[in-house]
């Protein structure tokens, strides 16, 4: 375990032994399909035997219930037995209600304090943590807020068309229609056939802002002071990548590992690494699903989650279930509407109830709201501009 993370010099290591196994004992009956263990080369069967507490949160973040107060600073310490103090918590989710989140959550801290597993000013801190923390609260569709539209912005894979051959005229028409931000997506020095260096300039002069880019894992292994130099070029907080629907669980866990490794890095320069999901994720795969892998095996301070809604939704995933379970790790949504028939629709157009997600907004964390279309009609331009129209529109 890392050092850094380590119980205090008086913690009773049998104590925390036992403590774990009564808790696991105790808690494990209410658990939801379990997750991944922290050893990647393990088959998931043999992890979960071997778990008795087989949600997947690791050692490597604090104790965190979503952002500003509601991240403890706590280190998410090993309880034993494949146990650690997120695990035991959310072994008892759904919970009820706010009160019945934090009382859960004080139940706990004492009995660790009392076990000399954490310290009193551990305790309250985590205690206070919860307690700032939305979890259990219910967030209703009032109908009478809008979305600031400096968070509002453009997928430019909804405009690849043009983009190669006419990007000024394409940006402009997108500026003229109102966006204010665009995510470029691509590889480290081609961006639409251009280089980050030559792109840049011409989606500022549009008026335009770029608060993420999309490149590839590959990027992120084997070129990082590319991203981070694309990154700045663009003036980017976040680089996003996406995954392969070949993945084991092991390669989940692998990516989680990799991502909190160079997001580490990415963090001494200003920019914060987010994973974007297909539907191939909330696939299971031996009861675990890869996306859940994802989300509890890397650090909240360091690797964040892009939510496509759409592709959530088209297998039965409902992103406000995933941001109740996970709050405080969305910090990009792509926004993308369903058809009837499941194809891609306009945004605002389709099935999906934008409302309802984004009254959830602040739980969740979202900082931009990025359309998108990946089949527009009849063009990239006018499909883009259609979302705009009708997000800019949406009260909820």
């Amino acid at each position: 375990m890392n050092s850094s993370f380590a119980s205090p010099s008086h913690h009773r290591p049998r104590a925390r032994h036992l403590l774990a196994v009564s808790l696991a004992a105790t808690l494990l009956p209410l658990t939801a399909a379990p997750a991944s263990a922290a050893e990647p080369e393990t088959p998931a069967a043999e992890q979960v035997a071997a778990d008795l507490c087989p949600w997947g949160y690791t050692t490597s973040s604090t104790v965190f219930f979503g952002r500003a107060g509601a991240d403890s600073g706590v280190p998410n310490r090993d309880l034993g037995d494949g146990c650690t103090i997120l695990d035991t918590v959310w072994a008892q989710a759904p919970f009820a209600d706010h009160g019945s989140f934090v009382s859960t959550v004080s139940g706990l801290t004492n009995t660790l304090r009392r076990d000399d597993v954490i310290t009193p000013e551990e305790s309250a801190s985590i205690v206070r943590a919860a307690a700032d923390s939305e979890i259990g609260t219910p967030q209703p569709a009032s109908g009478t807020r809008a979305l600031p539209d400096d968070r509002i912005g453009l997928v430019l894979y909804t405009v690849r068309a043009t983009m190669p051959s006419a990007p000024e005229a394409t940006l402009g028409a997108l500026a003229a229609c109102g966006y204010r931000n665009a995510e470029p997506s691509g590889a480290v020095n081609n961006f639409y056939g251009r280089t980050a260096t030559a792109l840049a300039p011409l989606v500022a002069d549009a008026g335009l802002t770029v608060p993420s880019i999309g490149i590839g894992l590959g990027d992120l292994q084997n070129n990082l002071d590319g991203v981070i130099a694309n990154a700045r070029a663009f003036g980017a907080k976040y680089v996003r990548i996406s995954g392969s629907g070949s993945w084991t669980l092991a390669d989940y866990s692998r990516v989680a590992a990799t991502l909190n490794t160079v997001g580490a890095t990415l963090k001494q320069a200003g920019i914060t690494v987010a994973y974007h999901n297909h539907g191939f994720e909330f696939t299971a795969q031996n009861g675990v699903r890869g996306y859940d892998v994802l989300v509890r095996e890397t650090d909240p301070n360091l690797v964040a989650m892009e939510l496509d809604l759409y592709w959530a939704a088209s297998v039965g995933a409902d992103p406000v279930e995933l941001i109740k379970q996970y709050p405080g790790r969305f910090s990009l949504f792509h926004v993308k509407d369903m058809a009837a028939d499941g194809s891609f629709a306009d945004v605002g157009e389709g099935t999906i109830d934008f409302a309802r997600i984004f009254a959830y907004s602040e739980m969740a964390g979202v900082g931009y709201y990025l359309t998108e279309n990946d089949n527009p009609r009849p063009n990239g331009v006018s499909s883009a501009c259609d979302s705009y129209a009708n997000l800019s529109a949406l009260r909820y």
